[in-house]
């Protein structure tokens, strides 16, 4: 279904281009120290790390800092991005298995920007998961961004609080944070996807940023909530009689 949209078939279908932009990047390598070696050619590589066709994308090896794991960073440019800013994916192993850390921040302005075309950042974003299930990585994990009330006049407003729940990203909540909460049963939820079930308005107005997780594990409450997602706000191809 995700393959059979237009922002798919426009923009996933693997050219991509090394950083000098002349030749083709041909694929990505990814070492999983005590699995297999992933070789991911093109159009994977676009899947995996959200990566439109027409960008140019470029890998490093990264030490820890503190707001990210060591591993592969596959960096990326494309139209789409805000002026001097590069997409982030990094493909690190935890006490887990293989993960993905993505930098939301330019995440949100390489897919969201208001020249980005409508619908791209969910199609990619399905991609990229279900991509990275099938090549056996365990979770995603990100920072989202920005606090609430969403200011819809505000192009620049960081709104990934808001935005990654409704792709299936979950985060623990301490106590205090719902200690101003209008009802009994905002005051007894222990996730962000808990105050979604009872108040989504609520959120909206009083989420704050944090980190996130996607759980790629087969039937995770994170999958139930991207798949209907996408069911509601994407158009179902037209199947030929």
């Amino acid at each position: 279904m995700l393959m059979a949209q237009e922002n798919a078939r426009d923009y996933f279908q693997g050219e991509l281009y090394q950083k000098d932009g002349k030749q083709r990047l041909e694929g990505i390598t990814i070492e999983r120290p005590g699995d297999a070696t992933l070789e991911l050619d093109e159009a994977e590589t676009g899947k995996l790390f959200m990566i439109p066709d027409g960008s140019t994308v470029w890998a490093l090896a990264v030490r820890e800092k503190e707001d990210a794991p060591a591993g592969l960073d596959v960096m990326s440019n494309n139209v789409f991005m805000a002026e001097n800013e590069n997409a982030s994916v990094i493909v690190y192993r935890d006490e887990e298995g293989t993960s993905l850390r993505v930098d939301a921040l330019y995440i949100r302005r390489l897919i969201l920007s208001a020249d980005a075309p409508e619908r791209l950042a969910t199609v990619s974003f399905g991609l990229m998961a279900i991509t990275a299930y099938r090549l056996g990585f365990d979770h995603i994990e990100l920072f989202a961004a920005g606090n609430g009330p969403v200011d819809p006049d505000d192009p620049d407003g960081f709104v990934g609080f808001a935005v990654w729940p409704k792709f299936g990203f979950d985060a623990g909540l301490n106590p205090v944070e719902l200690s101003i909460a209008p009802s009994e049963a905002l005051r007894a939820c222990e996730t962000v996807q808990d105050v979604l079930a009872t108040d989504p308005d609520w959120w909206a107005q009083h989420g704050r940023g944090r980190e996130m997780r996607f759980d790629l594990r087969a039937y995770s409450r994170s999958w139930r909530i991207p798949l209907n997602y996408l069911y509601d706000v994407l158009p179902l191809p037209e199947i030929e009689s």
